[in-house]
């Protein structure tokens, strides 16, 4: 966005400092908590972008309400979640209800619902219903499905499915971790055979593994 819009003033937020050092001069971070009320004052940005938040929020309408309070008049606001629930168009991987995708997603959906935090925001309209209530109109939604692994015939997406199965490898044990260890009370053990299942699943490309993200924007009238 600092590189297109370079006239433009970016802000970049987020609650841990991690960001990168080597940014557009037009680009500044500031280390804030979404959930806290804004320090920003109203009507001061053009265009909000919210993004894998699914699991950290616990009052979703407040933070959309918040994000219209700061948009300016006809400004826009966006927000791109992710959901857990491992796919397959695999009819005995599909119907099975206790393979691993399932039971994968499952377990994190029990624990998140415990903090009060849900991952689950992507599903069922929310977003787009909690943006309308929020005061926001003209209220787009479209859903992208995301293949795990270089197994599309597609070019672009067989690029798209390697980035994201390499995304993943990378991060599922640090999100496993805290969840079922502090959360639901497992032993790190029980932690690592779950990870391992999942992963050698993720890895299984004639069972084209595939999720779902969901992107929803819309304007301040």
């Amino acid at each position: 966005m600092s590189d297109a819009y370079p006239s433009a003033e970016i802000i970049g937020t987020d609650i841990s400092p991690i960001q990168p050092m080597w940014v557009p001069p037009n680009c500044m971070f500031h280390i804030e908590d979404a959930q806290l009320e804004w320090t920003y004052a109203p009507e001061s940005f053009d265009y909000i972008h919210i993004r894998g938040l699914y699991g950290s929020i616990s009052d979703w309408g407040a933070l959309y309400q918040q994000a219209f309070r700061a948009t300016m008049p006809g400004g826009w606001v966006e927000n791109f979640e992710y959901n857990i629930m491992v796919l397959s168009d695999v009819p005995e991987i599909r119907d099975d209800p206790k393979h691993i995708f399932k039971r994968w997603a499952n377990v994190f959906f029990e624990a998140s619902e415990r903090m009060g935090k849900t991952l689950r925001v992507g599903e069922g309209g929310q977003m787009r219903k909690l943006m309308r209530e929020a005061g926001y109109v003209d209220v787009v939604e479209k859903n992208y499905a995301v293949p795990i692994g270089a197994w599309s015939s597609d070019p672009t997406m067989k690029q798209i499915g390697a980035y994201s199965l390499a995304f993943l490898d990378e991060s599922l044990e640090g999100f496993a971790l805290f969840l079922l260890k502090e959360i639901m009370g497992w032993d790190y053990i029980e932690i690592q055979l779950l990870v391992s299942e999942f992963r050698k699943a993720l890895h299984n490309h004639r069972i084209r593994p595939y999720y779902i993200c969901t992107n929803v924007f819309s304007r301040k009238p």
